[in-house]
C-alpha cells in the first residue's frame, strides 16, 4: 500500500469515526428545501384570502351598481368603484376596470399580493385577479303600481281588507315619506313590496324604501279613435240600461251603460266609453273574452258593485293586447288636479279580471261589504293610486299562460344577478 493510499484512508476512517455535526449538514440540506415549501404554502393561502376578498368585494359592487336606473355609464362605473371600496377589507392596492352599462355592469380586481420566502426563488409576489358580472333582472311582475309621483298614501290598505299576491309585487313610484300605508290587522302579503319613498304599518315581507320608480308601460300607447256613436235602441240599449240577453258589440258608446240583468256578453273588440260610466249593478251577469274597455274624459268612470257576476278577458294580440280596462288621458281638463276621478270595484259573488286594469291618472277603489275573494289567473291593476279596504279579499296571480294572455306589464327593475 502506498503512503497516499494509507494516508486517504486515515482520513476516511477518521470521517467514519467523527459525527460531531453531521445533523447541522442534514438540516441545512433538508431544512432549506422545506422552509421554502412551508413559505409557498402560507403565500398560496394567503393569496387565495385575498382572491376570496376582492371576489366579494367585486360581487357586491357589480350587483349594487347594476340596479340603479337614472345613472349615465360613467355615473354606474364610479358607484361600482366605490361600492367596491366600501365592500373591500384588505390593505393591498387594487387595480380596478369596471365596464357599465344599463343592462351590465362587470368588474376585474387585481392585487399584486407580496410573498415571505418565495422571493429567495425569484418570487416576490403572487398576482391575483377576480372577474365579476351582474346583470338587471325583470323576471319580477309587478302587478300592483300605483304612479302617483309624490303623494301621501299612493297605496293603502284599511279597514278589514285583505291581500295576498304570492307570485308578484307592489309598487308605489311615490317619494312621498307616506307612499304606502297599512291600517289593517293581518300584513298585507306580496312577493315584495317596493317604493320609491317610504312606507307605514306592517306588510309581509317588509317594505323596500327608495326604490327605482317604475315607468308607465302604457305611457306611449295611443289611445283608439272615436268612431261614430252607436246606436243604443237599435242595441236594445233604452235609457242607457242593458238588460237580460243583450249582446254588447265594439264601438263608441256615447252614453253611460248601465248592466241591470243576466247572461249580458261582450264581443271581443274595443268598447270606447266617451266621456260616460260604466256601471255594473248588483245581481248582473257580465261575460266578455278579447275584450278592451277604453274609458275617455273626465267622467268616465267603471263601476262594479257587490253581488255582480263579471268575467272579463282582454285580448291576446292587437295594439291593447292584455288591457282589459284602459283609462285614455284624453279629454281631461288642462292643469286638472290628480287624481281625476275614481273607480271602484266591489268584490262581489263573483269577480273576475284577467288581463291589466289601467287607471292611469284616477284612483281606483277595490272593496266589499263581505269578505268574496277577487280571483283570475292573472291581473294587474296599474292606477295613479289604489286603496283596498271594507271586507275585501284580493287575490293576485300573474299565470299569463293558463290565461292565454302575454306577459303582464311592467316588470321590475329592482332585481339583479351575478352571471360570473
Amino acid at each position: 500500500m502506498s503512503a497516499k493510499q494509507y494516508k486517504a484512508r486515515s482520513v476516511q476512517k477518521r470521517y467514519r469515526e467523527n459525527r460531531d455535526g453531521h445533523i447541522a449538514v442534514v438540516t441545512a440540506l433538508v431544512g432549506l428545501p422545506l422552509l421554502l415549501m412551508v413559505s409557498i404554502a402560507l403565500d398560496l393561502g394567503n393569496a387565495s384570502a385575498k382572491r376570496a376578498n376582492i371576489r366579494a368585494g367585486a360581487d357586491a359592487a357589480a350587483l349594487a351598481s347594476v340596479i340603479p336606473a337614472n345613472l349615465s355609464d360613467d355615473e354606474r362605473a364610479a358607484f361600482a368603484k366605490r361600492a367596491f371600496v366600501e365592500n373591500y377589507f384588505g390593505k393591498e392596492k387594487v387595480d380596478l376596470a369596471v365596464k357599465a352599462t344599463r343592462e351590465q355592469v362587470d368588474i376585474e380586481a387585481h392585487i399584486q399580493v407580496p410573498t415571505l420566502l418565495s422571493s429567495m426563488i425569484g418570487k416576490d409576489h403572487i398576482d391575483v385577479r377576480e372577474r365579476s358580472s351582474a346583470i338587471v333582472t325583470r323576471a319580477d311582475v309587478v302587478c300592483v303600481l300605483a304612479l302617483d309621483p309624490k303623494g301621501d298614501r299612493a297605496i293603502e290598505f284599511l279597514d278589514n281588507a285583505k291581500f295576498n299576491s304570492p307570485e308578484c309585487s307592489v309598487q308605489a313610484n311615490s317619494t312621498s315619506s307616506l307612499a304606502i300605508n297599512s291600517e289593517v290587522v293581518t300584513p298585507p302579503v306580496a312577493k315584495s313590496f317596493c317604493t320609491s319613498g317610504v312606507s307605514r304599518g306592517r306588510f309581509s315581507p317588509l317594505v323596500k324604501h327608495a326604490c327605482t320608480p317604475i315607468v308607465d308601460p302604457y305611457a306611449n300607447l295611443i289611445p283608439p279613435a272615436d268612431g261614430p256613436c252607436l246606436d243604443m235602441t237599435a242595441l236594445g240599449i233604452k235609457g242607457g240600461r242593458v238588460i237580460n240577453n243583450t249582446v254588447l258589440i265594439p264601438g263608441t258608446y256615447c252614453g253611460s251603460l248601465t248592466i241591470d240583468g243576466t247572461n249580458i256578453t261582450m264581443l271581443p273588440g274595443t268598447y270606447i266609453m266617451k266621456d260616460k260610466s260604466l256601471w255594473i249593478k248588483n245581481g248582473s251577469q257580465l261575460t266578455g273574452k278579447g275584450v278592451t274597455i277604453a274609458f275617455k274624459g273626465q267622467n268616465a268612470i267603471v263601476e262594479i258593485e257587490s253581488g255582480s257576476s263579471v268575467d272579463l278577458t282582454g285580448p291576446a294580440t292587437g295594439p291593447y293586447k292584455g288591457l282589459v280596462f284602459y283609462q285614455t288621458k284624453e279629454g281631461l281638463r288642462a292643469n286638472h288636479n290628480l287624481p281625476s276621478s275614481t273607480s271602484t270595484i266591489i268584490g262581489g259573488s263573483s269577480l273576475k279580471l284577467t288581463g291589466t286594469a289601467y287607471f292611469p291618472t284616477q284612483k281606483l277603489v277595490i272593496t266589499s261589504d263581505k269578505p268574496v275573494a277577487a280571483q283570475a289567473p292573472a291581473t294587474a291593476l296599474i292606477a295613479y293610486n289604489l286603496q283596498f279596504g271594507g271586507q275585501s279579499v284580493t287575490e293576485i296571480h300573474v299565470d299569463h299562460e293558463t290565461a292565454g294572455l302575454p306577459p303582464l306589464l311592467p316588470r321590475s327593475d329592482e332585481g339583479a344577478r351575478l352571471i360570473e
